[in-house]
């Protein structure tokens, strides 16, 4: 079983205040001969359509000292979680989430915001002390 992320915690209870179950805690995803887990899988109720949305959240704290590195390994492994999940479960959308302040430091950057389009990579932006979800990015 795979460690907690520090503010695992902290994206847990944000998104449970807007209305999220989580359904995993972690997601457990085998495909092929690999299996992954994604940190959170949540689910929600539109009561506009009564559909469910469904997601899976990767909880990144980008608390190192070369957020650069950090980046690329996230980007490895939201890569993998997404072809798997494409295969498994192709209604679940995944969810990278990152701390507000990596957010403003490191993502606002031009070659990360190209790289997030080019690979449509959806956001959650969360306050780890307040544990609410600043914003929601997705393409």
């Amino acid at each position: 079983m795979p460690r907690k992320d520090l503010y695992h915690e902290s994206v847990k209870h944000a998104l449970q205040k807007e209305g999220w179950e989580i359904t995993h805690d972690p997601m457990y995803i085998e495909w092929e001969e690999a299996t992954y887990y994604p940190d959170l899988g949540a689910e929600r109720v539109i009561a506009a359509t009564k559909d469910n949305e469904k997601i899976a959240v990767e909880i990144k704290t980008f608390l190192g000292q070369v957020l650069q590195d950090e980046f690329y390994r996230a980007l490895g492994q939201f890569d993998n979680y997404f072809y798997a999940l494409s295969e498994v479960e192709p209604d679940r959308q995944l969810v990278l989430a990152i701390p507000i302040e990596a957010y403003e430091l490191f993502f606002q950057k031009q070659y990360v915001q190209k790289i997030i389009q080019k690979k449509n990579i959806s956001l959650l932006v969360y306050h780890p002390v307040l544990e609410i979800i600043e914003k929601w990015i997705i393409p």
